[in-house]
């Protein structure tokens, strides 16, 4: 349950709104892909920055699987 303290965001409100169009199981199961669908998107995307960033190749991360296995 939601204190007073925790107010829902404007964002929050408006799939809350957009959610009572929602009629049936199967709809709601294509509402819940399409929000995983997004999300993904964009941790792949903060993961692909980090990477860039900290210049994390295939050979890094091999090199760590190797580490992990000794």
């Amino acid at each position: 349950m939601l204190s007073p303290s925790h107010k829902l965001s404007e964002a929050q409100l408006e799939v809350l709104k957009t959610l009572r169009h929602v009629n049936d199981e199967k709809e709601l199961k294509e509402v819940k892909q399409l929000l995983n669908f997004f999300f993904k998107k964009k941790l792949d995307k903060a993961i692909g920055k980090v990477e860039s960033d900290q210049g994390f190749t295939a050979s890094v991360y091999e090199q760590w699987l190797a580490e992990g296995e000794k």
